[in-house]
């Protein structure tokens, strides 16, 4: 089987498919959609109305289920990996504006703006709307925090954690930012977010790398907060479900972006009947010992959650961001592995298996988690400095 070879403008480097390497995982093929550098993340979305899902990276989106074009919704081209793609670290696909076609939210580097680009179906150009000028964090999450059927972002502005809500009568006018934190930092690029209801009453809360918000039964009063150590240093998105499976949601995250270590926090009510974690490590953030299957890796910049093996038990994602910070990040030159780790029943706990999907791609800053092949299996899709590439269950 071969993918047919890529048409990309401006001389994109031509990649096809290329078969998984016997010292990997035989259990998953990688499909290379293009080895250059089109963005820090990918996102996945039905953009031509086809009902199957296409790629967004940077400025061109990738029409599913083949990925053998790329094509222009905006200006833009690819980058050299000692740079960065400062108009596109995150994106989403969403119909922003009620008009039945999906559109593309797109985050620029942290402390920059965020950007909607509307999608005006078969012919005509997209047109752009800056809706924050700072969206900082270097995870911002975009998801329905209040119930209304309607996401926000959650991110922060001038250093407090917040989020920013859309203007129902026109999405086009820049976003409102309610922030739920008073101000913490003065740098935009904090590491590790996450939101999920960590207490069970049926809202959504916010996490961060040194405790919880918790939301409170009326979204705009005063939100209360729950100090925890999950991390030092931080890591990227901090993956909220329940791990164990007793019905409550815990936690999976790095330690550090740009080092070592990753954990997940197993959610225990304590002696007071409020919320509390037990930290189970996974890799040592010290880089130097060995963590299941004798697996170590640094820089796990880029997380997603995801039924991987139709087992019924939710499993992640992540692997090495390549060339985070040009070398100069404690392990950058060891392999950029990508690693999915699968949620094996232990007992009343978890044993984490490790399966290596790629020895040299690793991730970006977001991983799509979804059936984009249409076989009806979760697949992977990937964009960082390494290029794009899907990877699917065989």
């Amino acid at each position: 089987m071969k993918v047919p070879a890529l048409c990309i403008p401006f001389g994109f480097l031509l990649m096809s498919f290329c078969a998984t390497a016997p010292s990997l995982s035989t259990d998953w093929k990688k499909m290379t959609v293009t080895g250059d550098f089109l963005t820090e993340g990918l996102s996945t979305g039905d953009i031509d109305g086809d009902g199957i899902p296409d790629l967004v990276a940077g400025a061109f989106w990738f029409r599913g289920p083949e990925f053998n074009e790329a094509r222009p919704y905006r200006p833009g081209h690819a980058q050299p990996v000692d740079t960065y793609m400062e108009d596109s670290f995150l994106s989403w696909v969403d119909d922003l504006n009620g008009d039945r076609k999906n559109d593309i939210l797109m985050v620029g580097r942290p402390g920059h703006e965020t950007t909607i680009y509307l999608n005006p179906g078969a012919t005509g150009e997209w047109t752009s709307h800056r809706i924050l000028e700072e969206t900082s964090t270097e995870s911002p999450i975009y998801i329905d925090l209040d119930g209304d059927g309607k996401k926000e972002l959650v991110c922060m502005q001038g250093g407090r954690f917040g989020y920013a809500k859309r203007d129902a009568s026109d999405v086009t006018k820049p976003w409102t930012f309610i922030p739920i934190s008073e101000k913490r930092t003065d740098s935009p690029f904090i590491h590790g977010l996450g939101v999920g209801d960590l207490n069970g009453d049926g809202r959504l809360d916010v996490i961060e790398k040194e405790g919880w918000f918790e939301q409170p039964a009326k979204i705009t009063d005063p939100w209360s907060y729950h100090p925890y150590a999950f991390a030092k240093a931080g890591g990227a998105q901090m993956l909220v479900f329940d791990v164990d499976g007793d019905g409550d949601a815990d936690i999976v995250t790095s330690l550090n972006g740009h080092g070592y270590g990753l954990a997940w926090f197993e959610n225990r009510f304590n002696q007071d009947g409020k919320v509390d974690f037990i930290r189970h490590e996974i890799l040592s953030e010290d880089g130097a010992q060995k963590g299941p299957g004798g697996l170590q890796v640094s820089e796990l910049h880029a997380m997603e959650a995801g039924d991987l093996d139709g087992d019924g038990r939710v499993d992640f994602v992540t692997g090495k961001r390549y060339w985070a910070h040009n070398g100069n990040d404690p392990g950058a030159s060891d392999p950029a592995l990508t690693v999915i780790f699968l949620n094996k029943k232990d007992g009343d706990s978890v044993r984490w298996e490790p399966h290596v999907l790629d020895e040299n791609f690793g991730v970006g800053c977001q991983i799509a988690v979804g059936d984009v092949t249409g076989d009806g299996k979760p697949d992977i899709a990937i964009g960082c400095k390494k290029g794009v590439v899907v990877f699917a269950p065989n």
